[in-house]
């Protein structure tokens, strides 16, 4: 499964964003809005035109990666 970093500038949106991608699969939480989702999330962010930044892909050791490093 395809992992990517991303950003959600606007703290509303955020929070929205992340209520929403919780209920449909595993979201990795990092401090400023920062959050590592499975790559069909991004489709969820696009229907709720949530504006993002990404800031990097890869697999599940990405993601884990990122975990040990936070």
């Amino acid at each position: 499964m395809q992992m990517v970093k991303i950003q959600i500038p606007d703290k509303k949106e955020s929070a929205k964003a992340l209520v929403q991608m919780s209920g449909r699969g595993r979201v990795i939480c990092f401090a400023d809005d920062v959050y590592i989702v499975p790559a069909p999330a991004l489709d969820l962010l696009a229907t709720l035109s949530i504006t993002y930044q990404e800031l990097g892909r890869g697999g599940l050791d990405y993601a884990e990666k990122a975990l040990r490093d936070a």
